[in-house]
């Protein structure tokens, strides 16, 4: 079996990348498949997860400018190179499947290429984003969506994302973690966790306002924001901080050490305005640490399971937010409860029983 994994890079930070290591290590060495990694930017940089020495890496080197749209005609010449190169690519190496996790225009015409070759499109958004509208823009956005059903089999992470995608052969299969044996230990710092990519849809201002709006009642505690991203926005972020004189709470940049900072903090927040099924709060969970998050669209609905081992705070709702953290801060036995219970549950999520689910939908297209 040979299967070909189409990202856009292997070199930044990120749930897809961190997800997409551990299924090609899986298949490697579970099944003693050969796995291809083909990236279209990756600019020579080393991996930011570990892959198997067997990995077969290949970069097109089509390095799109993602300053601009990707309809952009400077990045349309791109993709005009990204689709002869994909094509040579496929003829070459003749994968047995194809699957497309990224988000690059190679999804819309990766379809066409080499028919023969069935092809998965994995979605790591919520189609709630997908928004049809009639004017020109609209109608172009809708005709390239519905490119997606020329696909084999699409891949949603939860039951509720079904509904935005009216096509045939669509699976739901989560994402998974290797769970870790957790010793229950409850005596942590005093420190809420987020992490993330630095983009608008984490919404990390969010977090900042609502601690701002608790944060003289906790003189002890601290608030943690692991990720890097969009260095603009980046910088807004630390100047909000700074001009509202928001304490205890700081941007600390990338870890490759974000299991062992979850182990050391007390809550897990969550304010982004979709979530598809973020591998984040399975790591959370596994950590020991009660979630608090929004009940935005659709993934920590499908991972939290409401005041058992976190809390769901209505949509959008910054004071609401604030309100629930500053119960659970203030409540040691309900976060005790919450933290056994999450270690528990992220058992549900272990990785054996759903690479299984991948294994079984790959050879069921062959």
């Amino acid at each position: 079996m040979k299967i070909l994994y189409l990202n856009n890079q292997f070199y930044l930070h990120g749930g897809i990348e961190k997800m997409l290591s551990q299924k090609i290590n899986y298949f490697i060495e579970e099944y003693g498949y050969e796995v291809i990694l083909c990236t279209s930017e990756h600019y020579n940089k080393d991996f930011v997860y570990p892959l198997n020495k067997n990995t077969k890496h290949i970069d097109l080197g089509i390095n799109y400018n993602r300053n601009n749209s990707y309809f952009h005609p400077k990045n349309l010449i791109k993709s005009i190179k990204h689709f002869r190169k994909l094509k040579q690519l496929l003829k070459i190496e003749q994968p047995d499947i194809v699957v497309s996790v990224n988000f690059t225009p190679e999804q819309y015409f990766l379809p066409f290429l080499e028919t023969h070759i069935p092809k998965i499109k994995e979605f790591h958004s919520s189609g709630a984003t997908f928004k049809n509208s009639q004017n020109l823009s609209g109608r172009f956005k809708e005709f390239l969506f519905n490119l997606f059903a020329k696909y084999d089999n699409l891949v949603v992470l939860n039951k509720d994302e079904v509904k935005y995608y009216p096509f045939k052969n669509v699976s739901v299969i989560p994402n998974f973690i290797e769970v870790k044996e957790n010793e229950f230990e409850f005596n942590r710092n005093k420190t809420i966790i987020a992490a993330g990519r630095i983009a608008p849809v984490k919404q990390f201002d969010h977090l900042i306002k609502a601690w701002s709006l608790i944060a003289d009642k906790f003189p002890e505690w601290d608030v943690k924001i692991f990720g890097d991203g969009d260095d603009q926005l980046s910088k807004n972020l630390k100047d909000n901080i700074v001009k509202n004189k928001i304490p205890r709470i700081q941007l600390m940049g990338p870890t490759a050490q974000l299991h062992s900072e979850m182990q050391k903090a007390s809550l897990y927040a969550m304010t982004s305005s979709t979530e598809c099924f973020p591998m984040v709060l399975l790591e959370a969970q596994n950590a020991g640490l009660p979630i608090i998050s929004y009940d935005c669209p659709h993934g920590p609905r499908n991972i939290i399971n409401p005041e058992i081992d976190g809390k769901l705070v209505s949509n959008q709702n910054i004071e609401e937010f604030a309100r629930q953290l500053s119960h659970l801060i203030e409540n040691t036995d309900i976060r005790k409860k919450m933290s056994q219970q999450a270690i528990k549950n992220s058992v549900k999520f272990a990785r054996a029983p759903i690479m299984k689910l991948w294994n079984e939908l790959i050879n069921s297209k062959l």
